[in-house]
């Protein structure tokens, strides 16, 4: 990924997440369906997960910055050929699970030799195969540009918006902090039987932050 020509400030944490996580689902998407297109069968759910999290971690340091549109298709395109890659294996994984089901079958199994070179011949992709992933790697990297280009343009829109109101905001909350009046000071009733023996006036007036001990006795 190239990036944008125009300055902006990295992404934090969670819009990084947010982009990656969006630019894999994309990525897995297009590619699982050519893979389906081209192939003729299905893929499961394994596969499908492992290369959302495979096309995550490579995609997620990447994701820090606003990205040109050939920089997305060349992403897309790398992550295509991985995606692939991945898809090959899990159908390979299911057919052979699928038609070995236990020790009876290993017999009729083919020789190692064969079934790594099938293997090997699955993962290199056809004319088919190739022209659907280019199809979808360029398609979807126009729709994930401009998609891209929107989040980014929010982005700085709420950073202008929390520039022009926040200091205004601010200070209006502080002016209106210092016009609110102090609490008035709490009148204590004193206890009766201190009162009958003399010790304390039949009132007392104390602060809000005072404290309150008992003294001597006041002299008769």
């Amino acid at each position: 990924m190239t990036a944008h020509p125009t300055t902006a400030p990295p992404a934090d944490r969670g819009m990084r997440l947010l982009r990656a996580a969006a630019f894999s689902a994309v990525c897995v998407s297009a590619s699982g369906c050519a893979h389906v297109l081209a192939s003729g069968e299905g893929l499961s759910w394994t596969p499908l997960v492992a290369g959302w999290l495979a096309t995550m971690l490579l995609v997620t340091p990447l994701a820090g910055r606003e990205r040109s549109r050939p920089g997305i298709i060349a992403t897309l395109l790398c992550g295509q050929v991985v995606l692939h890659v991945v898809f090959s294996l899990g159908q390979c994984g299911g057919a052979a699970a699928a038609g070995h089901p236990g020790a009876a079958s290993a017999a009729h199994a083919p020789p190692v030799h064969e079934a790594g070179a099938s293997l090997g011949a699955s993962l290199v992709p056809g004319p088919a195969m190739f022209a659907l992933h280019l199809i979808a790697a360029a398609v979807l990297g126009r729709v994930v540009h401009h998609g891209d280009r929107a989040l980014w343009r929010l982005e700085r829109l709420s950073r202008r918006a929390a520039g022009a109101f926040g200091r205004p905001l601010a200070a209006l909350l502080g002016a209106a902090l210092v016009r609110v009046p102090a609490l008035p000071p709490c009148v204590l009733r004193a206890d009766p039987r201190a009162r009958e023996a003399g010790d304390a006036p039949g009132w007392t007036v104390a602060l809000n932050h005072a404290v309150i001990r008992r003294g001597p006795p006041v002299a008769a």
